[in-house]
């Protein structure tokens, strides 16, 4: 239970911060000793390509638009990161459980990436830059927060995460009506200007 937990917990966080993830469990399981955390992810080499791409992922991230073409880049990459981490995880007891933490793990990973893509991709349409660092802020301490309770009280992790997943789908919902929306007055304004000129050249 507390694997799956854990796989719910860091899936969330690679879904936003993958990279983040995977340097986390490895620094804590080096430094602490935690024996849930499996020995390639406290690699040297390993920490040290993570650490250099979280620096990245969080420079890219708070500059808009590049921001919405990184969220493009890794649509496959977080999912994938959060499968391989729940495989870790499971990979502890047997190959079934193993995969089953993948699936699992890449599955949390892709609704958290989906939230934060879409959400991205409302802000930028704000034509102050402001609110792209804000959110981008959130997500940070999100992951932070998240990232730090699956090492730490791994249940608590795996409910949040639980919690944020139906807040990002009910998120979701509303971004694409909002977007909807949006196209729909462009529509109908554009139908108006056509309306008017053809009316003007019939008079």
């Amino acid at each position: 239970m507390e694997a799956l937990m854990m796989t719910l917990g860091s899936g969330w966080v690679s879904g936003v911060r993958p990279y983040f993830m995977l340097f986390l469990l490895g620094l804590s399981g080096r430094l602490f000793d935690i024996e849930q955390i499996p020995t390639v992810l406290q690699r040297t080499d390993v920490l040290v390509i993570a650490g250099i791409l979280l620096v990245v992922d969080f420079a890219a991230d708070k500059i808009a638009f590049l921001d919405s073409f990184w969220d493009a880049v890794h649509t496959f990459v977080r999912p994938l990161a959060g499968g391989a981490i729940g495989y870790l995880l499971g990979g502890e007891t047997d190959t079934t459980t193993a995969i089953v933490m993948a699936v699992l793990g890449m599955m949390t990973s892709l609704g958290a990436h989906a939230t934060k893509s879409a959400a991205r991709a409302v802000v930028n349409v704000s034509p102050e830059p402001v609110s792209n660092v804000i959110v981008s802020g959130a997500e940070d301490v999100a992951a932070v927060v998240v990232g730090g309770l699956a090492i730490v009280l791994p249940a608590v992790a795996g409910v949040l995460a639980l919690i944020l997943l139906v807040i990002g789908g009910f998120l979701i919902y509303r971004a694409i009506r909002l977007v909807r929306r949006m196209r729909a007055r462009r529509a109908a304004r554009g139908g108006d200007g056509s309306h008017a000129v053809i009316s003007g050249e019939l008079r």
